[in-house]
Order: C-alpha cells, then sequence, then structure tokens
C-alpha cells in the first residue's frame, strides 16, 4: 500500500473533485450514485492525505511549479463540496470544514501569486491558473447550505473578475507558446470557469439576471464546443495526470445548463425541449468522461502493485516525475 500511496499526484483531487459534483448532479435520479461518488471521491482524497503525510518532500517538490501547484486549489473545492456532504448528518463540523476550506483556498490564492508572479514567466501560464483563482467559486456553490450567502456573493465576483482577466492571459499564452504533450489535456479546464460561474451566481444572486445569466449560457456552451472539437485528440494521448481535466469540467457544464435552463423556465421563458436534449447527452457525456479518467487512475494505481519495485513502476514513476520537470524549466 505505500507503494501505491506513493504515486499520486496531486491531481487525483481533481477527479475526487469531479465525482462529487457528479454525485450532485445525478443524486435526483438516484441517491446510491450520489453516495458512491461521494465515497470513492473521499477515498482518492484519503490516498493525497496519506502520501502528504508519508512523503511530504515529494508534496513540496510537486508545489515547485506553476501547474502543481495550482491544482492544488482542487483539493480545496473538494473539501467544500464534501461540507455539503456532511451537512445534513453533521452541520457544525460540516460548517467548520467549509470554512477551512474556503480560508485555505484563499490563502492558496496568496501564496501562489507570491510565488509565481513574481517573476512572472508567461510560458509557466496554463488552464490550471483557473483552479488556483476561479476555483474559489465553489464557495459561493456551496454558501447558502450554511446560510452564507453574502459571503457567496463576494466571493462570486473576485472569482468572476479573476476569470475575466485570466481567460485573456491564458489564452495569450496558448497563442504565444508550443504546450507540452503532458499537458494538453489541460485544455478541457476552459470550459470550467464560466459554468462554474453561472451556479455559483444562481446560488447567491437574490435576484439573478437574466440577461447575464444568458449571456453566460451562451458562452458556456460555445466554450464547450470548442474543448470537443479538441477532445478526440486528447483522448487519444497516453495518460498522464492532466488526464484529470478532463472530469469536472464536463461536469459542471452540464450542471450549469440544467440549472440555468431551469432558471428561465422558472421565470416563465418557455424553453425548447431541446435543451433538455443537449442537457442529457451532457450529463451523459460528464459521467463517461470521469468513469473512464478514474478507471485509468486506478489502473495506475494499482498495476503490478504485487512487485512494487517492478520496472514498470519505476517507469510510472518517472512518468509523474518528468511531468514536474516540464514545468520547473
Amino acid at each position: 500500500m505505500r507503494d501505491i500511496i506513493e504515486k499520486v499526484p496531486i491531481p487525483t483531487a481533481g477527479v475526487a473533485l469531479a465525482l462529487t459534483a457528479l454525485g450532485n448532479l445525478l443524486q435526483p435520479a438516484y441517491e446510491g450514485i450520489h453516495i458512491l461518488c461521494g465515497a470513492v471521491a473521499l477515498f482518492l482524497i484519503v490516498l493525497l492525505a496519506a502520501k502528504a503525510i508519508m512523503f511530504p518532500q515529494l508534496i513540496r517538490d510537486d508545489l515547485h511549479n506553476s501547474i502543481m501547484a495550482s491544482v492544488s486549489g482542487t483539493v480545496f473545492m473538494t473539501l467544500m463540496q464534501f461540507s455539503n456532504y456532511l451537512a445534513p448528518l453533521a452541520f457544525g463540523p460540516a460548517f467548520a470544514l467549509w470554512v477551512a476550506a474556503t480560508m485555505a483556498h484563499l490563502a492558496l490564492i496568496v501564496w501562489f501569486t507570491v510565488r509565481f508572479f513574481r517573476p512572472f514567466k508567461l510560458h509557466e501560464v496554463f488552464p490550471t491558473y483557473f483552479i488556483c483563482y476561479v476555483g474559489i467559486v465553489v464557495a459561493s456553490v456551496t454558501s447558502p447550505v450554511f446560510g452564507m450567502q453574502a459571503l457567496g456573493q463576494a466571493i462570486f465576483w473576485f472569482g468572476f473578475a479573476c476569470y475575466a482577466a485570466l481567460l485573456v492571459l491564458v489564452t495569450y499564452r496558448y497563442a504565444k507558446h508550443e504546450v507540452p504533450e503532458g499537458a494538453r489535456p489541460l485544455f478541457c479546464i476552459y470550459t470550467a470557469p464560466m459554468s462554474l460561474s453561472i451556479v455559483g451566481y444562481l446560488a447567491v444572486a437574490d435576484a439573478p439576471n437574466a440577461l447575464f445569466v444568458g449571456v453566460m449560457m451562451v458562452l458556456a456552451q460555445v466554450l464547450l464546443l470548442v474543448v470537443l472539437s479538441r477532445l478526440p485528440h486528447l483522448l487519444r494521448l497516453k495518460f498522464y495526470p492532466s488526464y484529470a481535466a478532463m472530469t469536472f469540467p464536463f461536469v459542471i457544464t452540464a450542471t450549469a445548463l440544467g440549472q440555468g435552463t431551469a432558471f428561465f423556465r422558472g421565470n416563465g421563458v418557455a424553453l425548447p425541449f431541446a435543451f433538455d436534449v443537449v442537457f442529457y447527452v451532457e450529463v451523459a457525456l460528464a459521467t463517461v468522461m470521469v468513469a473512464y479518467v478514474l478507471a485509468h487512475y486506478l489502473r495506475f494505481f494499482f498495476r503490478r502493485i504485487e512487485q512494487p519495485q517492478s520496472v514498470a513502476v519505476l517507469k510510472e514513476n518517472a512518468q509523474i516525475a518528468r511531468f514536474s520537470e516540464n514545468f520547473d524549466n
């Protein structure tokens, strides 16, 4: 088991985040899926926590590059989601978890800004920066459970302002610099921030502006189409920890479409059935992608565990090392 834990990369938290979000998305259809997704996500977070305890130097080494450092935000985003899972059972501990995760994510933003913007290196900018700065909007999404909508509103507008700035910066970086193969799946993150903004806004706005929601929904679907145009190529790549980027963005995009559609219909707008068809297609896509990536991660963790020092395992560990090195240089 020790050898498995040593192999767990930080992006594992991104898969856990996708599972918690998928559980919430599918909960109306079947409560058992909600519980199962939460349990598997908890298992992944426990593995990552065990690595942080048993191999702290490996975690510290990973945090020296901007991708791994920004991806670490998915840990706190997942804990925010877990707080909503826990709230019906133990409200006090759930609220404490939500506060701790929110404060930790804010601390990450401050540390990341100091660490990676002084000095600034354009080639180190990736869509994972959205996770660090816009991912805090998950606190807005989960805030109503604890009656913290006012704080949720402030967090939403902060995250949305960061998104507007980062969208220009990240896009400019993609236009100026090549992307290493190991980082190419990160392009899928492009579809997440706008959709997360929709869900966060609808969760905390006292009287959501229909025009604002409508514009965001259109942009979210356009960004999804852009990502889908690249997806077949990305799926042909060999496994990298960055596969995690092909999970949560699809889940949150489906969630945003469903909630946006419900918002307009709740305000008397007769949207055609085509919206429901697209929603169900996106739910199916999100479910398939999360299952696909989870299977790859589990295979990576448990392959040939009976021979932890085998050549195959050493190659897998070297693969993660190369993935990190690409962004230190």
